[in-house]
């Protein structure tokens, strides 16, 4: 696990470590969905048939805002999982740029949502505190809550709190 809940008066978020930023959107997405089930349940996920499909989303850009595309898939990812029931399970990351636009493609394991005891809703994703940051070598980051490890560099460091 390279996430960590992040406490909020009214709202709860998630701190992701990762080598890569590949890796990072896998962590806090993995984060994201594992703030909505008790332990057990997670514990017990693998036991629940697992289909894998293809996720994508991108946004136009002239950039490299890696900051909106990691909201557009995070905003994704909670999208499959109240409409389309899919429960993200597992996902390896693409993430590419085209003419005018940076691409998120994802090769992705999920369960039927139904299947699934949810102990928490999270209605939005927000950007209220949201950040994406690549660390230079040994370059340190240290999280306001001081129960999240400090990471020294080269790595990505993310967060982002959700409306619950």
């Amino acid at each position: 696990m390279s996430f960590w809940t992040l406490e909020t008066k009214a709202d709860i978020g998630i701190c992701g470590y990762a080598n890569t930023l590949e890796n990072l959107f896998r962590e806090m997405s993995l984060g994201m969905i594992n703030l909505v089930i008790s332990q057990q349940q997670a514990n017990e996920i693998n036991a629940i048939t697992r289909h894998t499909a293809q996720w994508n989303v991108k946004i136009e850009t002239t950039f490299d805002d890696y900051e909106s595309l990691m909201l557009s898939w995070l905003e994704e990812v909670l999208y499959q999982l109240e409409v389309k029931e899919k429960f993200l399970v597992d996902a390896q990351f693409m993430l590419s740029r085209q003419e005018s636009c940076i691409l998120c493609n994802a090769q992705v394991s999920f369960v039927n949502a139904n299947e699934v005891t949810r102990n928490l809703e999270i209605k939005a994703v927000t950007s209220h505190e949201f950040m994406i940051r690549e660390l230079r070598p040994r370059e340190i980051f240290r999280a306001k809550d001081s129960m999240i490890p400090e990471l020294a560099g080269p790595a990505w460091v993310g967060q982002v709190i959700f409306d619950i």
